[in-house]
């Protein structure tokens, strides 16, 4: 399952397949979901049902392929904006064996505040509020305290794939970032890695927009790595 990025609408569906056709030449089957709407001027609340609602999508086509097509090696890969989607969902669904995320990461408060989406992202709260309160998330996560994140006042930690990384502790996952990724900066990447220690990570010299040139070596670890091979190999 291809999760695309926040540009992704029908006009670039055929540009998306022919980036991915290359699976389906390694007898890899793709279903790309249609994450239409993604843009990222939303206020929290309105963000929560739209999370919501696409993670609730995304869940039921993983249902109908493996009770409908009968197959039961399921795997998500998420691109950008798509891939902080993929998180959640892949934590969630026992179904999917293995999760890639390209050029994506967690932690929104660093997002919101610190990358170049901080130009994008609509914000519902000042930045010492939010510092505030992620600073009690944070205690929450830490001491095992999942249920009282339900109390707190703002619904942007329900779909912070950080909430969700614990579940992903036995998942096999592969993480391919740019090292001059400004709109997902790598801090946002080793945050993973910090909690996860079964995450591979492979970084191109590239920014957020250049990565599109490292697309054919990403490909070859992508491939390695879905058939269960040495993704490290020259």
């Amino acid at each position: 399952i291809v999760l695309p990025g926040a540009g992704y609408s029908e006009k670039f569906q055929s540009s998306i397949f022919k980036n991915f056709k290359y699976l389906l030449e390694e007898k890899i089957g793709i279903c790309i979901f249609n994450l239409n709407n993604g843009n990222l001027n939303k206020n929290d609340s309105i963000f929560f049902e739209y999370f919501k609602e696409k993670i609730g999508e995304i869940r039921g086509i993983i249902e109908y392929i493996k009770n409908e097509l009968k197959i039961n090696d399921i795997n998500l890969l998420g691109m950008s904006f798509g891939g902080i989607i993929g998180f959640i969902v892949s934590a969630l669904e026992k179904e999917i064996k293995k999760s890639i995320f390209v050029i994506s990461g967690v932690n929104l408060e660093f997002l919101t505040w610190r990358s170049l989406l901080r130009f994008k992202i609509k914000k519902d709260c000042k930045r010492i509020v939010c510092k505030r309160l992620h600073r009690i998330y944070r205690n929450l996560i830490k001491n095992n305290l999942y249920d009282e994140i339900l109390n707190l006042p703002k619904k942007c930690f329900l779909y912070e794939p950080i909430t969700y990384l614990k579940s992903m502790k036995n998942k096999k996952i592969l993480m391919i970032n740019g090292i001059f990724d400004m709109i997902i900066p790598f801090y946002c990447v080793l945050e993973v890695k910090k909690q996860l220690k079964n995450v591979k990570i492979i970084w191109y010299p590239s920014t957020h927009l250049t990565f599109k040139f490292f697309a054919p070596f990403a490909k070859k670890h992508i491939i390695r790595f879905l058939k269960n091979e040495n993704i490290f190999r020259n």
